[in-house]
């Protein structure tokens, strides 16, 4: 019995030993599947750089502290298009750029649909105070075509702040439970989860730049995503999603359309943190590898002891 048990000991060392070492060479490489992280003294984004993934481009949003902002998967908060009626998540679109920091600090990714281009742009920026403390998320449509073309573009966000995904979105001091859907005029400046105390734990600002959005949805998330454009308020809120959506814009050949919305935290009074965004290498360090290879090699050299005492025992 003795010997069967070192024999396995022996065994699963050799092959942790062959795994860490596996690990330690892939880890040299980038790990797109990290994303690209930005943050401040208030925010941490993280963004999907993985070229093909369904949820490319997708954003997570959370604290400094890293409680959440939204829910904790990249496909979950995104943009839909529609251009010309062709509706596309903007993952779908043929990638001109992909996700990279800019000099000011924001996320940028350039996706292209038919001669279309959209930018995403993912900026840390101002809420009701100096705090760059809420998300910017915005979309600039660049028509590089020789034809005008009509173009909707809903921004879609999933918010978390606890471990219930059922908090009633509050407009105008009311706490919806339903889907609801906010057309033109009657579209709200701002919206708010409150957290257990009743306390505003997070808010988003509709519009962001010059251009209101034409649109505003309290729905279920998954109504959202399975839906798309076609979709219509009328069923209950067990997974909460707002929408943004900007509809039937015409922008002319050669023209550009820019939309957006914010989303973040709510503050009382402006802080004496800093707002410089600082970035995170999108892939896996030295260190890492390093850790592994070490990793493997005390895997091994614990295999080869065993190895030498089976022997002496069967001696």
């Amino acid at each position: 019995m003795l010997r069967k048990n070192r024999n396995r000991i022996s065994a699963v060392l050799a092959a942790a030993s062959v795994c860490c070492f596996t690990a330690s060479v892939f880890s040299l490489k980038p790990m797109l599947t990290k994303g690209v992280e930005v943050h401040n003294d208030y925010l941490e984004l993280k963004v999907n750089d993985s070229k093909g993934d369904t949820d490319y481009a997708g954003y997570i949003l959370r604290k400094k502290s890293g409680a959440p902002l939204t829910y904790a998967q990249y496909c979950t908060s995104f943009a839909e298009v529609s251009i010309n009626g062709n509706v596309k998540l903007y993952s779908e679109g043929e990638t001109v750029k992909k996700p990279y920091t800019a000099d000011d600090g924001s996320v940028i990714t350039v996706q292209d649909f038919g001669g279309v281009e959209i930018r995403q742009k993912l900026a840390f920026t101002e809420g009701n105070t100096s705090n760059y403390d809420m998300l910017g998320i915005e979309y600039t449509v660049e028509n590089k075509t020789e034809e005008d073309v009509s173009v909707t573009v809903r921004a879609v966000v999933d918010p978390a702040i606890a471990d219930s995904e059922a908090d009633p979105v509050v407009v105008d001091g009311v706490s919806y439970t339903e889907e609801k859907t906010f057309r033109g005029e009657n579209v709200p400046k701002e919206w708010k989860l409150k957290d257990s105390k009743g306390e505003v734990a997070a808010y988003g600002i509709t519009t962001l730049g010059s251009n209101a959005p034409d649109s505003f949805d309290i729905a279920d998330w998954e109504d959202l995503f399975n839906d798309r454009m076609s979709y219509k308020a009328g069923g209950s809120v067990s997974d909460n999603a707002v929408a943004v959506t900007w509809s039937d814009k015409t922008v002319k050949a050669g023209d550009k359309y820019s939309v957006g919305t914010k989303y973040g935290l709510y503050s009382e009074a402006a802080g004496s943190g800093s707002n410089k965004v600082q970035s995170d290498s999108p892939k896996t360090g030295d260190k890492g590898a390093l850790a592994f290879a070490g990793t493997g090699l005390i895997a091994a050299a614990a295999a080869v002891v065993f190895r030498r005492r089976r022997a002496e025992d069967d001696e």
